[in-house]
C-alpha cells in the first residue's frame, strides 16, 4: 500500500524533473499522439507550477524558522540563565573563601 509521504515524494520528483520532461515533449512532438499532446503539455506545466510553490513554501518555511524571536530567543535565554547561573556560582564561592 502506498502512503501519502510515497506519493508526495513522487510528486515532487516528477515536478522537479517536468522542464526537462516538457523539453523533451516539444522537441519530439512528431512521436507523441496528437491528441494527447495537448493534454500532455499542460501537465506538465502544471508540474513545473507545482514544483515553483512547492520551492516557495519551503523557503517561506526556511525563512519563518530564522525570524528574530524565534530560534534565536531560545539560545538567548539559554545564555542569559547561564551567565546567571555563573554569576551566582561565583558570587557563593567568593564569599565561602
Amino acid at each position: 500500500m502506498i502512503t501519502l509521504e510515497q506519493l508526495e515524494g513522487e510528486a515532487r520528483f516528477v515536478a522537479q524533473n517536468a522542464k526537462h520532461n516538457l523539453k523533451l515533449v516539444k522537441q519530439q512532438a512528431a512521436v507523441i499522439d496528437p491528441a494527447k499532446l495537448e493534454s500532455n503539455i499542460k501537465w506538465l506545466e502544471m508540474m513545473i507550477s507545482l514544483h515553483q510553490k512547492d520551492l516557495a513554501a519551503a523557503k517561506v518555511q526556511m525563512k519563518k524558522a530564522r525570524l528574530a524571536g524565534r530560534t534565536s530567543l531560545r539560545t538567548r535565554l539559554k545564555y542569559l540563565v547561564a551567565s546567571i547561573l555563573r554569576d551566582d556560582d561565583r558570587k557563593s564561592k567568593g564569599e565561602a573563601v
